[in-house]
């Protein structure tokens, strides 16, 4: 049918959305405005000429813009929310998808690096090696409180302060097929570590990667990356081998150099039509530099990291109703940081100016885990899922714990989830996982999430949620003891930096939410909202007691009465024709202490990003992404950072290239130049790179 009134062009939508941004927008501020109006601006160019459009609502606006390509497009399903497939409107939840298309035009070398563009999500790191994320509210270093899964597979690690990050900055961003980021608790169905949400990362299909590729990065602040992959095989069984090494220099006046290889190998067989299996394992080396020249226990040094794992899988659908799913997986991680911490003892009587204390952090760990899972579809309107699994961890360091033995921790859990629509309209989702370990018990977390489509494309959402987190190995166990050289001290002599806590508590979440999500013009046009309460009882965190003059102080783990976060977010992806796609997303947060004296953690109250990606005339692609925050702290009030901008930008062009597609791109990230993201005066700079990606 012809329309009944003129339909706006791309350019002129952006125009109207850009002059509308004033009501909510004053949270965008003055540069979130600029890269907007830059940004249409160059829409306007690359229209040529943008007819007036008649007035009308926003939405309204966006979804007439192109021809309805995506017509023909199933609803994009997700798989880690509840562990049953469900479209992104009936999901208990909300979720951002990062396509492996969106990865490639981001920019990004890593997948924590993409984590920008998720919604309420902070990118930082104490240095250039060790970049990490948290989920609106930077309460730890490490991550401990989001659970990182590689294809079912999980990455925490029990040694690390139970991070997962160093695992996850390994895995070459080329081999994922897509990224589903749960934004809230998801312990419901996925356990004690996923009390913040989930980061699950699916990789390519190996049937998907036949043949060969090639993948250079080189750079300014010494980026220089290499990525080899090799496919072959058929339908029934096909594999996948690759090799990849990546580097740079890390933070400008830091010692932070870090070098990665890696080899990775998978295999996926289909052996019936109803049975498939998947076969992965893989090595790592990483060496990096470590400490600050301005820091007695804490002194420049390089540590090494060495990592393997393995995964075996099986899906089995002997018919539609009913499927069977076990995962095996082992890791195995050994790290090495040791040095002489020289002890300052001026004054203090001793005929030295220091004590040297050698000091060594390195330690090995394994894991082993074990699942298994049944899903059952009753009827149209009724279906849920069954499972359970043993999780056996275990770390060895003399070091940290004290002790010649392995310090070991099992886990055995059940889940289950139902999925139920009462009417046409309604779906109820309820979620329990309940577990038991070794060292401290049970753990409950239960869900209750009921979805209402009010129209067509237009869904509401409201649940109830409870998480426990169980206290890691490190924080319930840790016994670091620092041992002093005889001929100082009397034979034996050691100092504590860490104390062990075995009455430490499990952390318990309370979630109240409310959603919309909106699924407009043939999916053209996808609106997420959240709004939460977050209230977290039982924070863990350590506590300093002074030590005499000249040692360092000793830290133990204690329950504090916690917080409550409240806030707001949103994630608004366009995609007004095959070629041109935007994303925004805000989120508002606001965080309140509930135990006495100054805390110092605080998240930024605002966090905005606009990207655009543009897919120009013969073969040329163009993104811009504007990262904007208000002042917050990782560290207390006195490592506060005030508030950044960060504009990231790529420039592409494929072509063949003797038989082979080839891309190039120039990407340069902050090009507004250095920003304290972490700490005061330990900027992100300026880093541009040159790539090139060859496939055979």
């Amino acid at each position: 049918m012809e329309p009944t009134q003129p339909i706006p062009q791309p350019a002129a939508a952006c125009l109207r959305l850009c002059r509308r941004s004033g009501g909510t927008g004053s949270a965008l501020r003055a540069p979130v405005h600029a890269l907007a109006w830059l940004a249409c601006l160059g829409l306007l160019g690359l229209a040529g000429g943008a007819v007036q459009a008649q007035p009308m609502p926003p939405l309204e606006l966006l979804a007439q813009a192109e021809p309805d390509f995506f017509s023909d497009q199933p609803p994009q399903q997700v798989l880690s929310v509840t562990r049953l497939a469900q479209p992104l409107a009936d999901a208990p939840g909300a979720v951002t998808v990062l396509d492996r298309q969106t990865l490639r035009r981001s920019g990004a070398r890593t997948v924590t690096e993409a984590l920008r563009l998720v919604p309420g999500y902070m990118v930082a790191g104490y240095n250039g090696a060790n970049l990490m994320a948290a989920y609106h509210a930077p309460i730890d270093e490490y991550g401990v409180r989001s659970l990182i899964l590689v294809d079912g597979r999980s990455l925490y690690s029990p040694s690390f302060v139970g991070g997962g990050f160093r695992a996850l900055n390994a895995l070459p961003i080329e081999e994922v097929e897509r990224i589903e980021v749960l934004r809230g608790t998801n312990s419901a169905a996925f356990g004690a570590h996923a009390l913040f949400g989930v980061i699950n990362v699916v990789t390519r299909h190996t049937l998907d990667t036949l043949g060969q590729a090639l993948v250079f990065n080189a750079g300014n602040a010494g980026v220089a990356d290499a990525y080899a992959r090799f496919g072959w095989g058929a339908p029934g069984l096909s594999q996948r081998l690759s090799v990849s090494r990546s580097a740079d220099h890390g933070l400008r006046d830091l010692h932070d150099s870090q070098q990665r290889v890696q080899v990775l190998w998978r295999a996926d067989l289909k052996p019936s039509p109803a049975t498939e299996w998947m076969l992965q394992a893989g090595l790592s080396e990483w060496d990096a530099g470590d400490g600050f020249p301005a820091n007695a226990a804490d002194p420049p040094r390089d540590i090494a990291l060495r990592k393997s794992h393995a995964l075996l899988q099986w899906n089995h659908a002997p018919q539609a109703e009913a499927t069977w799913k076990a995962t095996l997986s082992w890791d195995e991680e050994r790290f090495a940081d040791r040095f002489v911490y020289r002890v300052p003892v001026n004054g203090l009587g001793f005929p030295v100016p220091y004590v040297p204390i050698d000091v060594n952090l390195g330690y090995q760990e394994r894991r082993l885990a074990l699942e298994l899972e049944h899903t059952r579809v009753l009827s149209p309107s009724w279906r849920w899922v069954l499972g359970g699994g043993l999780r056996d961890d275990s770390s060895f360091s003399s070091a940290q714990f004290a002790t010649t033995e392995r310090v070991a921790v099992r886990d055995w859990r059940v889940f289950g989830h139902a999925e139920w629509a009462p009417a046409p309209g309604w779906l109820v989702n309820a979620g329990l996982f309940a577990g038991y370990r070794s060292d401290t018990g049970s753990y409950l977390a239960p869900r209750l999430m009921v979805n209402h489509e009010i129209a067509p494309g237009h869904t509401l959402r409201a649940g109830l949620t409870r998480a426990e987190r169980p206290p890691l190995i490190f924080e319930r166990s840790a016994d670091a003891r620092y041992f002093l050289p005889d001929g100082f001290f009397p034979a034996g002599s050691f100092v504590n930096t860490y104390i062990p806590n075995p009455a430490l508590r499990n952390e318990v979440l309370h979630t109240r939410e409310l959603g919309y999500h909106a699924s407009l013009a043939n999916g053209r046009v996808n609106l997420d909202v959240r709004l939460y309460e977050e209230r977290l009882h039982n924070f863990i965190q350590f506590l300093a007691i002074p030590q005499p003059a000249p040692f360092p102080d000793q830290r133990k783990y204690e329950n504090a009465p916690g917080f409550t976060l409240r806030g707001l977010e949103y994630q608004l992806i366009w995609r007004p024709s095959e070629r041109t796609e935007w994303r925004l997303n805000q989120s508002f947060n606001q965080v309140q202490w509930h135990q006495p004296g100054p805390i110092g953690r605080e998240p930024p109250s605002r966090m905005s990003t606009v990207a655009w990606f543009q897919r120009l005339d013969h073969g040329w692609g163009l993104s811009l992404m504007l990262h904007e925050r208000s002042p917050m702290s990782w560290r207390g009030a006195a490592s506060a950072v005030g508030s950044s901008t960060r504009v990231d930008a790529r420039l592409a062009r494929e072509f063949d290239w003797a038989g082979a597609r080839a891309e190039a791109a120039l990407v340069v990230q902050s090009l507004t130049g250095d920003i304290d993201e972490f700490v005061p005066n330990r900027p992100s700079n300026r880093r541009a790179y040159a790539s090139l990606r060859l496939e055979f």
